[in-house]
Parts: C-alpha cells; sequence; structure tokens
C-alpha cells in the first residue's frame, strides 16, 4: 500500500519499554509520546537537565542510587513538570497485567511472546484512540524476538480500522531502539520503575533501596497517582491501565 507521508504536526513518535517480565507478578509496558515537532527539543532538555553529575551513561531505574538520585529527579521533571511550551503535549500512559492471571497455553499458542506482543498491541491501540487524528511512528526498546516488527505495524493498523473504519494507516512505522542511545526510552524506563517498584511490593521490603522509594514517591505525587494499584483516568498526562484479562 502507498501511503503519504506524514506532515510533521500531525506525527507523533511512541517510545516503549516495559518492566522485568519473569521476575516479578506485576508486567508494567509504558510509554511516551512526543510530537514530531518536539523530539529535538525534549532530549535537549534530558541533556541539560542530567549536567553536571551524569553528563554521559544509560539512566536506568536499576542504576538509581544516592548520587544520582537529584540528576534522575531534575530528568523525569522534563516530561512531569513543564510549566509552559511544547513539553506540556506529551504524555505518559502505561498498562499493568497481573502475570498469574495469563494463559499462555489457552489463548496465545503455549507462548509467552505472543501474549506479550498482543499488550504492546493494546497500549499502542490506546495512543490511537485517544489521538484520533495522528499518525505515528512506534519504537519499542530493542530485545530478542522472533516477531516482526512490520507485522506488528500491519496488526495495528488492521485493528484500529475496526473501530475506526475513517483512520488511513496511522501507524507508519514500528522499529527497534536501543535505549543505551534513546533518551525517550530511558525517561519511561525511569518511570515504569516508579510504578513496579510499589506495585510489585520492592517500595515496602526490608531493606528496599531509599534512593529508588525516593525517585517512586517523586514521579508518582509529580504525576498526580494516588495509588499504583487502581486505574487512573483513561487521559491525562500521566495514566496507569490495569488489563483485565478473561
Amino acid at each position: 500500500m502507498v501511503v503519504a507521508p506524514p506532515k510533521p504536526p500531525h506525527l507523533q513518535h511512541i517510545y516503549i519499554d516495559e518492566s522485568s517480565q519473569t521476575q516479578n507478578r506485576f508486567l508494567v509496558l509504558g510509554g511516551i509520546n512526543v510530537p514530531s515537532e518536539t523530539v529535538q527539543h525534549l532530549e535537549d532538555e534530558i541533556r541539560r537537565s542530567r549536567l553536571p553529575a551524569l553528563p554521559y551513561g544509560e539512566m536506568k531505574w536499576q542504576k538509581v542510587s544516592t548520587s544520582k538520585l537529584d540528576t534522575y529527579k531534575r530528568v523525569s521533571d522534563v516530561v512531569l513538570s513543564p510549566s509552559q511550551g511544547p513539553l506540556r503535549a506529551i504524555e505518559f500512559h502505561s498498562l499493568v497485567v497481573d502475570t498469574r492471571k495469563l494463559k499462555d497455553k489457552t489463548f496465545n499458542k503455549g507462548s509467552r511472546e505472543v501474549g506479550f506482543n498482543k499488550e504492546i498491541y493494546q497500549l499502542c491501540q490506546k495512543f490511537g484512540r485517544i489521538h484520533r487524528s495522528a499518525l505515528f511512528h512506534v519504537y519499542l526498546d530493542n530485545r530478542d524476538t522472533n516477531s516482526s516488527t512490520n507485522e506488528l505495524r500491519n496488526i495495528l493498523n488492521f485493528g484500529i480500522r475496526s473501530g475506526q473504519a475513517d483512520r488511513d494507516w496511522p501507524y507508519r512505522r514500528v522499529h527497534f531502539r536501543n535505549s543505551s542511545d534513546c533518551l525517550s526510552l530511558q525517561i519511561v524506563d525511569l518511570f515504569l520503575g516508579a510504578i513496579a517498584f510499589k506495585l510489585n511490593g520492592h517500595y515496602a521490603a526490608i531493606g528496599a533501596s531509599e534512593s529508588k522509594r525516593s525517585l517512586s514517591d517523586f514521579i508518582l505525587q509529580k504525576a498526580g497517582v494516588r495509588s499504583v494499584e487502581k486505574d487512573t483516568a483513561v487521559r491525562g498526562r500521566f495514566t496507569i491501565w490495569h488489563r483485565q484479562l478473561k
């Protein structure tokens, strides 16, 4: 199918990552959507907020420490609390899956990867439902998989048309990116860490990292999230959606 190239004002970049798939009860997937004309501005602001303590290196929830805490808070605040300007258009949306309720043998041909891709699909469709006139470039954190990103793109486009018949191929690109060189994916990792840290009981555990507790509190309070165990509003700048698996 030949489709017209998107005009920048209508194009959204979606960056998607996930928390641990194997070690914890709750799997959390999330993504930020950034208007294409704002991508460079976001990266510039993140780089500025990292200085002087953390000019280089990948930012990750696993690396949160006392020495990096203030920097990680400043970086998170770039997205969470812009007072004005184009960064206010950025949104973060996430979904939570209770892995104890997964039935891969029944519904996913026995494949955890198939089930995981279905959750990626659900999250991408949420972006599409909220932004009904937008076009999307979707960037997934790089991982070992046999799945085709072109196949996922086709499935996303066919899926959105079932509810919005007038949508013409809104998911224009689905690619993998390495989080080590993608600042937006690093932001998503921090937000997911803040949610999963509480959901999976690590926050309340004896000996829990005080730095991670502090960053989790900071992110969730800034985002207006009172409880990670409950759904937020569907729309907003920072949302959580607990998937009800059948």
